[in-house]
């Protein structure tokens, strides 16, 4: 309902024949059917809406508003990422124009339905007849809902249509009085779920930058920002649950949002509060009270008595509060633009906090880092010890010494389980459970387990191309792939299984060789030798020294070739170990010095923060010089 209503004389005392004398003037002088147009009070002024896609040509801004309109232009460039620019664009776009439109959202939480019953009510001439923008509102459809545009005009007037929103031309006088347009749509959350809507922006930009999806709906939702919005909760429930949602930003939004809960009516009038965050209201009370009114003036006591219990009149006066025409611009302008500086730097105050937190993490950090090293260090130190006693131990043992080449003969099928043996119990096996150790405590401490695998490559290939024993002076190479990423305390045993498939197969192959060539040179020696003494052309003694000659040969060559590749694989194991224990530790000394360095990088973000505050001060203080030029003319 208009203030004009809602401030009218209380018509409790009248009777029903009085009524019309006793009604205020500006409602006996017009006609029932009269129309803005007859009376010639249309007013026309341009939209403050900006196209996301327009093109950002500078307008001829009043001389009054220029300083103001530099200032937050500058704010948009020098705090781009903490503004909010749906926001930004609509207040230079009120600073830019002669009269510029004020926008108010009219928001259901989850139905379109109870938000266009509560604008209609808002915006109707109780002294008209019903039109077709009420009639148009009232048939809004759960199932197909749209975003209505209420603007100053009547049916006649023609307009672009857009895919966001449609738009209904409304010959009321609170819209033509206030230069105001009235968005009605819904935030589109589920009140059940509201707790998780505002991951990606406050409670306080959903609700004053409304999110319109096309008809289409494939394309992205497009921002609409208002000055202000009124949001309409259906039940105690759904009142709740919007409080938890926007307790993030009650202060943000204490000036420019409030919240109409539809309730029954009480039975009495009870005093509000017109300057409270939330009122209540009975959207059915109240349409029951128009159309009582328009059926006739002689129900004037009705409409009173059931307009103001419905709570209409408190949300009539937030309605047009702050819209009255101000030199050089409109208390809700200034009010927005005071919201998108306080905004901005609540957003560089939070990214502050977090730096400082951070900075002040730094000197404990360092002590957990260097407990970390020197426990590294320690750990290293053992394990290059271990590895050099466990081995050593391990191949002066007996089992070792089975493998001897003389007692390949008969241990030839032995060599892969002696061999194994070795490198499963005796090759790190202390340093692996250390290491498991160390990588708890560094875990603990918030150190990561692994690095990505591009780290890995370029900083320290692990396992890089490898050469197996020389056996038989015929070099294998093994491998040429970098090990994958995978936490550190992994890397003795997945170099363990390694060394095992890559050096114990060609040293059992190597032995069974080796046994084979023996056997067979020694009796091809023996045949040649049988051969000889039958053909009388030798003695047998010099027929038995060929027969000595082929076996000696073949076990000098089997003695001098096993043991060289028993010493070479000795070797291979030692340098395994000692290469994996380097890898390892490099490994955890670049874990460490990645998280060092990435904990005490240069703030790249402070000079943008410093400028943003710079820019932020100065549209408060352009504002602020607003304001005294306005005293002074009053």
């Amino acid at each position: 309902m208009p203030p004009w209503v809602a401030s009218a004389p209380r018509l409790s005392s009248l009777t029903k024949g009085r009524a019309i004398e006793r009604l205020p003037a500006v409602l006996r002088c017009r006609n029932r059917n009269a129309t803005p147009r007859s009376l010639n009070l249309r007013v026309r002024s341009a939209s403050t809406h900006v196209s996301p896609t327009a093109i950002n040509l500078r307008p001829n801004i009043p001389p009054r508003n220029k300083e103001l309109y530099n200032a937050l232009s500058a704010l948009g460039g020098a705090a781009e990422t903490y503004v909010n620019i749906s926001r930004l664009q609509l207040a230079l776009g009120g600073l830019a124009a002669q009269d510029a439109v004020t926008r108010v959202a009219v928001l259901g939480l989850n139905s379109q339905v109870s938000a266009s019953r509560l604008a209609r009510l808002l915006l109707a001439d109780p002294l008209g007849n019903e039109e077709g923008w009420e009639k148009e509102l009232e048939r809004a459809d759960d199932a197909n809902e749209r975003a209505v545009l209420l603007k100053f005009g009547d049916e006649n007037d023609m307009h672009r249509p857009t895919p966001l929103y449609k738009v209904l031309y409304a010959p009321s006088r609170v819209l033509r009085a206030h230069n105001l347009e009235v968005l009605v749509s819904t935030l589109n959350v589920n009140t059940a779920n509201m707790l998780t809507i505002a991951s990606t922006e406050s409670s306080a930009e959903s609700v004053l930058v409304p999110k319109l999806q096309a008809t289409s709906a494939r394309g992205t939702p497009v921002p609409y920002p208002v000055h202000k919005t009124l949001v309409v909760a259906e039940g105690l429930d759904s009142a709740l649950a919007f409080g938890r949602f926007s307790s993030d930003s009650a202060e943000d939004m204490r000036n420019m949002v409030k919240v109409a809960v539809h309730l029954p009516a009480p039975q009495k009038e009870t005093a509000v509060d017109a300057q409270a965050e939330s009122a209540l209201v009975d959207v059915d009370v109240g349409s029951q009270a128009l159309a009582s009114f328009r059926e006739s003036v002689a129900n004037s006591q009705i409409f009173e008595r059931g307009w103001f219990r419905s709570g209409l009149p408190t949300l009539s006066q937030w309605l047009t509060a702050d819209l009255q025409p101000a030199e050089p611009i409109k208390p809700a302008m200034r009010t927005l633009i005071a919201s998108i500086a306080d905004d901005v730097e609540a957003k560089i105050l939070k990214e502050d906090t977090a730096r400082l937190a951070i900075l002040a993490s730094v000197p404990a950090d360092r002590e957990t880092t260097a407990a970390i090293t020197n426990a590294l260090d320690v750990w290293a130190e053992k394990s290059h010890t271990e590895l050099r006693d466990e081995l050593d131990e391990a191949f002066s043992a007996r089992n070792w010494h089975k493998l001897s080449w003389w007692k390949l003969f008969w241990r030839v099928d032995d060599v892969t389980m002696l061999s194994q043996e070795i490198i499963e119990r005796r090759w790190l096996i202390s340093a692996e459970k250390s290491s498991i150790f160390l990588a708890g405590r560094m875990a603990q401490a918030g150190f990561p387990e692994e690095l990505p695998r591009v780290a890995v490559q370029h900083e320290i290939p692990i396992t890089t191309t490898k050469t197996a024993p020389t056996l038989d002076n015929q070099p294998t190479n093994l491998s040429t792939e970098v090990r994958k990423s995978q936490p550190w305390s992994d890397n003795i045993a997945t170099a363990r299984d390694e060394l095992i498939a890559a050096n114990v197969p060609p040293l059992q192959a190597l032995a069974q060789r080796l046994i084979l060539q023996t056997m067979s040179t020694t009796s091809l020696s023996s045949a040649l030798s049988a051969l000889l003494w039958i053909s009388s052309s030798c003695s047998v003694f010099e027929a038995s020294a060929v027969a000595a000659l082929g076996l000696t040969f073949s076990l000098r060559r089997m003695q001098k070739l096993w043991e060289g590749a028993r010493e070479s694989w000795q070797g291979t194991v030692r340098e395994e170990g000692r290469r994996t224990l380097k890898a390892t530790e490099d490994l955890v000394r670049l874990i460490v010095r990645s998280k060092e360095q990435g904990r005490i990088q240069v703030d790249e973000g402070a000079l943008e923060r410093r400028q943003a505050r710079e820019a932020v001060k100065a549209v408060r203080e352009a504002l602020a010089q607003t304001q005294d030029r306005e005293e002074e003319k009053n």
